[in-house]
C-alpha cells in the first residue's frame, strides 16, 4: 500500500513538472511570436498601446552583434519619446530593401552610401549623423591583411593585384567605397585589377582572412580595435566618407521625426548610460546631418563606378 501511495505521489510530481514545462514552452513561443511580429512591422500600434515607430537598421554585422549594438539605443528612444520604437532588420544586406518595404519602416539607421540609395528611391531625408570625439562627421575604411599573408609578401596595396580580397558588400561607404577610392587614386581599379569577393557581413571578413582565403580585406575604421593588432596588419587607410546616418522616409518634418531626432541629438557622452550606448555604436555622439557633405560622396561613387 505504501509503495502504491509513493508511486502515485511521484506520478503527480512528474505531471506537475511536465505541465510546467509545457506552460514555459508556450510562454516562450508566444513571446517569440510577439517579437517576430514587432520586428516584421506587423503591429500597426505599439505593443504597449503607444504609437509604433519602426526603425530599420542596416545589418552590417551578424544579428547578435547588431542587436547588442542597437537595441539599447532603441530602448532609450522608446523611454525618451513615449513611442514604441521597434527594431526592423533583415537576414542580410541584400534583403534590407525588401525588409524596409515590407515593414513600412518610417526611419532608417544606415551607412552613407545606403542613405544615397534611399534618397534616390524613397526621397529619404538625413536627420542626424554620427561623429567622433574630434567632432568630425567623417569616418573611413581600412585595407588589412593577416600576419600570415604579410609574411608572404602582401606588405603594400600594389601586391594585391590579381589577388582575392574580400569585403562585406560593395554598396558600403566605409566597407568598400572608401578603400576603392584610395586604390583608384593610386592607379588600381578594384573591379579590374583585384578579385573582389563579397561575404555578406563584416564579421565574415576577419573570418575569411583568418582562414587564409583572401590576401586582404576591407573593413570600417570603427571595426578596428587593439586586439586586432595581434593578428592583422593595416595596409592602408581609405578615403574619408560620411558616418552612419539617421534617415527619415517620411519627409523629415513629422512630429515623429522631430521627437526621434531630438532624442538622438540629446544623447550625452558625459552621462554613463548614454556613453555606453554611443560607445556600442562606436560613436562619440550625433549631430544635425545638415553638416555632412553627401554630394562629394555621390561624386566619389560615380568616379569608382559603384552603383547606388
Amino acid at each position: 500500500m505504501n509503495n502504491l501511495i509513493s508511486k502515485y505521489k511521484m506520478q503527480i510530481s512528474n505531471d506537475k513538472r511536465n505541465l510546467f514545462g509545457k506552460f514555459t514552452i508556450f510562454i516562450l513561443s508566444y513571446s517569440l511570436c510577439i517579437i517576430s511580429f514587432a520586428g516584421c512591422g506587423n503591429l500597426p500600434q505599439g505593443r504597449y498601446g503607444q504609437e509604433a515607430v519602426k526603425i530599420a537598421v542596416l545589418p552590417a554585422y551578424s544579428t547578435a552583434v547588431m542587436s547588442a549594438r542597437y537595441l539599447p539605443l532603441l530602448n532609450k528612444l522608446s523611454r525618451e519619446t513615449g513611442f514604441d520604437v521597434q527594431y526592423i532588420s533583415a537576414e542580410n544586406i541584400a534583403s534590407f530593401g525588401a525588409s524596409i518595404e515590407n515593414s513600412e519602416a518610417q526611419l532608417v539607421l544606415c551607412d552613407a552610401l545606403t542613405f544615397l540609395t534611399l534618397q534616390k528611391t524613397k526621397n529619404a531625408v538625413a536627420l542626424a549623423i554620427g561623429r567622433d570625439q574630434n567632432g568630425s562627421t567623417e569616418t573611413g575604411g581600412l585595407i588589412i591583411t593577416s600576419f600570415a599573408s604579410y609574411a608572404k609578401g602582401i606588405d603594400n596595396v600594389s601586391r594585391l593585384k590579381s589577388r582575392a580580397v574580400c569585403c562585406a558588400f560593395r554598396q558600403s561607404a566605409e566597407g568598400y567605397l572608401s578603400q576603392a577610392k584610395y586604390l583608384f587614386d593610386r592607379g588600381i581599379d578594384p573591379e579590374r585589377d583585384l578579385r573582389v569577393v563579397t561575404v555578406g557581413q563584416l564579421d565574415r571578413v576577419l573570418a575569411g582572412l583568418e582562414k587564409g582565403d583572401f590576401a586582404a580585406g576591407f573593413i570600417p575604421q570603427s571595426q578596428w580595435n587593439d586586439s586586432l593588432f595581434k593578428c592583422y596588419k593595416i595596409l592602408a587607410t581609405g578615403q574619408p566618407v560620411p558616418n552612419w546616418v539617421l534617415t527619415s522616409l517620411q519627409g523629415g518634418h513629422t512630429e515623429m521625426d522631430d521627437k526621434i531626432k531630438d532624442a538622438v541629438l540629446a544623447l550625452d557622452p558625459a552621462k554613463p548610460e548614454d556613453q555606453k550606448i554611443l560607445s556600442g555604436l562606436t560613436l562619440f555622439d550625433f549631430t544635425d546631418a545638415s553638416s555632412a557633405d553627401f554630394r562629394a560622396l555621390s561624386e566619389t561613387a560615380d568616379q569608382v563606378k559603384i552603383p547606388y
